[in-house]
Order: structure tokens, then sequence, then C-alpha cells
């Protein structure tokens, strides 16, 4: 299994790398898109706080080879509504 290295950036932040393990590219990116949807479900509410993640995945040699981005826009109608 070849290692890898995932890195969430915000705005505020750059959070602790985490790794995973995966076989092939196919494989780590299904694992990239798990890893996301555990984040979103587990800190949903802070996105709305940053409005822009980036989610990439680097190898051992830092290099990276996904980007995924999520970002949470408020449109006209709900920019004047109450927090």
């Amino acid at each position: 299994m070849l290692k890898f290295n995932v890195n969430v950036r915000t705005k505020s932040h750059v959070a602790q790398t985490v790794h995973i393990e995966a076989d092939d590219h196919t494989a780590l990116r299904v694992e990239m898109a798990k890893f996301v949807g555990e984040l979103l479900k587990d800190h949903a509410d802070l996105i709305w706080a940053d409005e822009d993640w980036q989610i990439d995945v680097t190898d051992d040699a830092g290099l990276i080879l996904y980007v995924m981005h999520v970002v949470a826009i408020k449109t006209a109608a709900t920019k004047r509504t109450a927090e």
C-alpha cells in the first residue's frame, strides 16, 4: 500500500496532516472523497464560518496530487437575514 498525506486549508488555518493509505490513485481518490464527507459531517458548522476549504493530497515528497474545494456561499436572498 502507498501512503499519502491529506491537508485541509481554510482562511483561518491549516489543519494537521492526516495520513491515508491506498493501493493506487483510483483508491486514493475514493478515500479522499470519503475523508471529505466525514470532515463535512463532523464539522458542518465550520464550513459556514470559513466558507472556503481546500483539501489536498500529497505524496511523501510533498507533491500535490489531487485537490478538492468545498465552498459555502450565502446568496443575495440570505445575506440580509439574521445569523
